[in-house]
């Protein structure tokens, strides 16, 4: 278990870490600092700060979760036992983990800066986002159909 609470520990310094490079990155775009702002629109400005005010917000949920578990031990048991359950992970497997991650982060990077260079490849960024998330979505949906009627199956 305490391969599990350095686990977690490190998983709230990297939100911590996350944080705070956003609310810089927030506050720096907003003071005119960084980014061009000829070609930036009210828009684009609006939709980065949506992007980071959530990522802030579910990364400073996650530390708040996380801090709560390494307090109480049953929590602790419960999410360990929740996060090494193998259906979960098989379903996480079939729809694709690793490559899902990359192709997520490069979209989000790519919206991002082609915010700065265009409209066009802007929303051609955010369209492939949108749509890879929605291919997760399914596939996820799926895969969870899939193999609780296989339980079913022998469970009969």
């Amino acid at each position: 278990m305490n391969v599990y609470r350095n686990k977690l520990k490190i998983r709230i310094a990297y939100s911590a870490v996350l944080v705070a490079v956003l609310l810089t990155v927030m506050f720096l775009s907003n003071m005119g600092y960084i980014g061009n702002p000829a070609v930036e629109k009210d828009f684009f400005k609006g939709f980065i700060n949506g992007l980071c005010f959530s990522a802030v917000f579910m990364s400073v949920f996650s530390i708040v979760r996380y801090v709560m578990m390494l307090k109480d031990k049953k929590k602790l048991k419960e999410q360990y036992i929740k996060e090494n359950d193998e259906l979960k992970k098989k379903i996480v497997s079939d729809a694709g983990t690793n490559e899902y991650y990359f192709i997520v982060t490069g979209l989000g990077a790519g919206t991002i800066i082609g915010g700065y260079l265009n409209i066009y490849v802007f929303w051609s960024f955010y369209i492939a986002l949108f749509y890879c998330c929605i291919v997760r979505e399914i596939l996820c949906f799926w895969y969870k159909r899939k193999y609780k009627s296989d339980e079913s199956d022998y469970e009969e």
